[in-house]
C-alpha cells in the first residue's frame, strides 16, 4: 500500500572536521525512500543536482532537482505513479548504447506476475512536462515459496560489460541480483535499440541474492 514516509536529506559537516561534532541534518523534501541515484552537471540544470528515485513505498518513479547553491528543493517531477508499484532501484544509464541516457527501474514485489524491470526513455524537450516513454526489458521473476516471509524480487539490476574495454563501446549486458528467486542472472543484449534482451541464469542459490559485485581480479 502506498504510503509516505521517506525524506530526501543532506548532511552538512562541520567546520571543525568530519568527525569532531555531530553533522548538520537538512531536510529538501519529503518522498524518496529506498533507492537514488545523484546526478550533477546537466546542462539544463546549471547549479543543481537531479535526484533519481526510486520511491517504495510511495510506488512511484521520480526526480527532484535540488539547488547545489542554498540545497533548497527547486522542483520535482513524479515520472510514473501508476503502473511501476514498490518502485526499487534507479540507474541513470545508456543501456542500448545510443549516446542518449535512460532511466533503468525495477520494483520489488512478491507477485510474480507484477515485477520486472523497465526503461525509461527522457522526453526529448522538457523533462518537467514532456512525455516518458517506458519499455518492459525483464518480467515474470518467480519468487521462491518461504513460510516465515514471503520473497520479493527482482532485486538489483546492473548495467554489466564482460570485457572492460567495451564499457561505453557498446548495449550493456545487464546483471541482476534476483533477490526472492534465489537466483543471479545476467542479460544480453540481442536487439537493443529495440529494448531486447535475453535472459540466462548465472547460479541459482539456496536463499537471498541480495547484490552483486564484479571486476577484472585476475
Amino acid at each position: 500500500a502506498k504510503m509516505e514516509g521517506g525524506e530526501l536529506v543532506w548532511f552538512e559537516h562541520p567546520a571543525e572536521g568530519l568527525t569532531d561534532t555531530t553533522w548538520t541534518e537538512h531536510v529538501v523534501t519529503s518522498g524518496p525512500d529506498v533507492g537514488i541515484q545523484v546526478v550533477q552537471g546537466l546542462k539544463q540544470y546549471k547549479h543543481e543536482v537531479v535526484v533519481f528515485a526510486a520511491e517504495f513505498f510511495n510506488e512511484r518513479v521520480s526526480f527532484y532537482r535540488v539547488s547545489t547553491i542554498d540545497g533548497a528543493l527547486i522542483a520535482k517531477r513524479y515520472i510514473d505513479t501508476m503502473d511501476i508499484l514498490s518502485a526499487y532501484s534507479v540507474t541513470y544509464t545508456d543501456l542500448n548504447n545510443d549516446g542518449i541516457m535512460e532511466l533503468m527501474v525495477n520494483n520489488h514485489e512478491t507477485d510474480d506476475a507484477s515485477n520486472g524491470i523497465w526503461v525509461y526513455e527522457f522526453p526529448t524537450d522538457d523533462w518537467m512536462t514532456g512525455a516518458f516513454k517506458k519499455h518492459t526489458i525483464a518480467s515474470g521473476f518467480k519468487n521462491k515459496f518461504s513460510i516465515a516471509v514471503p520473497n520479493m524480487a527482482p532485486g538489483f539490476p546492473y548495467p554489466f560489460y564482460p570485457e572492460v574495454a567495451t564499457e561505453g563501446q557498446q548495449a550493456a549486458h545487464i546483471v541482476i541480483a534476483g533477490d526472492g528467486d534465489h537466483t543471479a542472472h545476467i542479460m544480453t543484449p540481442t536487439d537493443a535499440a529495440n529494448w531486447q534482451w535475453d535472459m540466462d541464469t548465472i547460479k541459482e542459490e539456496k536463499g537471498t541474492v541480495g547484490a552483486l559485485a564484479w571486476d577484472d581480479l585476475d
